[in-house]
């Protein structure tokens, strides 16, 4: 087998963060392919009817914003705030569909697994002879078929939104919570819209003390004003003193908002919502002649069975570390990140909660793997740390092409 040229490079996720990637590097003469497991933008159309805290000045990249306007792209009013859906289809949808990435976007191509060609994880550390052997790509088609396809650089920016976190304590699985899962929901349900039905006039228990809880929670809130007999129990880790803690001088007034309303419902403004501070989960029962969830929960040291209609795990996302098993990368204990990476935002933010729009973004630099040619960007870089930007991923992206190009000699060219 002839070895791929030497300015190949694979991109995972077609995203707003790989999608600029991708165009950067075409201006930098890669040769780029990018690798979507679902459509492109499935991630925000999983939360299309959620707005977003962050305008659009902020959600464009630089080198998209600059193909979109050559194709004559008439772009959105910079202050308005994207939903989800909106991101996909205003943004991402037609980046896609540019004449310079044609045939180069793969939609339901599932990268599973990355290696080298001829060569083991454990093989020549730290030699420079290991950046000779291409990357090794097992990608399967939404048909269940399978190829291995090969190139000199890899660029992980596929997010986490696909892998969500467990209820249970301590991160894992509540006693039968593996089995319950298909039947639950772990992301943002649109309670005021398409899941209406679901929702309305029963009781939902909600599960997290982040802001995709707090979004699921108001609308829920909301929902029971308009529909009798709704409530919501709310179960969080931390009791209600410690969360969503007012910032008057929130640079995003939008997140301001939602914090407040949140704070509201913590404290018993809303019959509807009833909140349970310092629970942890326990495990779930159903019972399928009534439909009905029983959730056992510990508060102090305390058992409380608490039943619902519906059952919304919002306890954050995580990275899917099975891709890169075989590769070199040194990854953060903590947050699942690149080591470099995560040391900074600790060091900045000391834990890993902080304020995204107000850590710096760490240098180029603090992406880099000990395996050659490989980088993460996006969300799949900060992995658990809650503090990602989107405007932070466009400078990572910058940063990672000129890093590759330095490191292939890949051909700069303009397009």
């Amino acid at each position: 087998m002839s070895l791929p040229a030497r300015n190949t490079l694979a991109i995972i996720g077609a995203g707003p963060i790989g999608l600029e990637t991708a165009l950067a590097a075409l201006d930098r003469g890669f040769d780029v392919h990018v690798f979507e497991q679902g459509e492109v933008g499935s991630h925000p159309l999983a939360w299309g009817h959620v707005r977003m805290f962050t305008p659009w000045r902020m959600n464009v990249g630089p080198a998209s914003r600059a193909h979109l306007e050559r194709a004559g792209w008439t772009p959105p009013d910079p202050e308005a705030l994207p939903t989800g859906r909106e991101l996909a289809e205003r943004l991402l949808a037609p980046l896609a569909a540019l004449p310079e990435l044609a045939g180069r976007v793969h939609t339901h191509a599932q990268v599973t697994h990355v290696s080298r060609r001829g060569a083991l994880k454990g093989d020549l550390v730290g030699d420079p002879a290991r950046r000779e052997h291409p990357f090794r790509l097992l990608v399967r088609d939404q048909g269940g078929r399978e190829n291995f396809l090969h190139a000199f650089a890899v660029v992980d920016a596929s997010g986490t939104y696909h892998r969500p976190n467990r209820a249970g304590d301590g991160g894992i699985p509540a006693r039968q919570e593996l089995y319950l899962a298909p039947q639950m929901e772990y992301h943002i349900p649109d309670v005021l819209g398409l899941a209406r039905a679901q929702y309305a006039g029963r009781r939902t228990l909600v599960i997290g003390g982040g802001a995709s809880a707090a979004t699921t929670a108001c609308d829920l809130a909301r929902l029971a004003a308009e529909a009798p007999g709704t409530t919501v129990a709310w179960a969080t880790r931390a009791p209600a003193a410690a969360l969503y803690a007012e910032a008057p001088d929130d640079p995003l007034p939008a997140r301001r908002a939602l914090w407040a309303e949140a704070r509201a419902l913590v404290a018993g403004a809303n019959p509807a919502v009833a909140h349970i501070g310092g629970a942890v989960v326990e495990g779930f029962e159903y019972n399928s002649a009534t439909h009905r969830y029983r959730t056992t929960l510990r508060v102090g040291e305390e058992l409380r069975v608490e039943e619902s209609d519906r059952v919304v795990v919002n306890t954050g996302f995580g990275p899917d570390t099975t891709i890169t098993r075989e590769l070199q990368v040194h990854e953060c204990y903590a947050s699942l990140g690149p080591m470099k990476l995560s040391a900074a935002l600790l060091a900045a933010q000391g834990g890993l909660a902080g304020d995204c729009a107000r850590v710096p973004a760490p240098g180029p630099e603090t992406l880099r793997h000990p395996e050659p040619a490989f980088f993460m960007v996006g969300a799949r870089s900060y992995a658990r740390y809650n503090t990602f930007l989107l405007a932070t991923g466009f400078r990572q992206a910058a940063d990672v092409v000129a890093m590759l190009a330095a490191e292939l000699g890949a051909a700069a060219g303009a397009r």
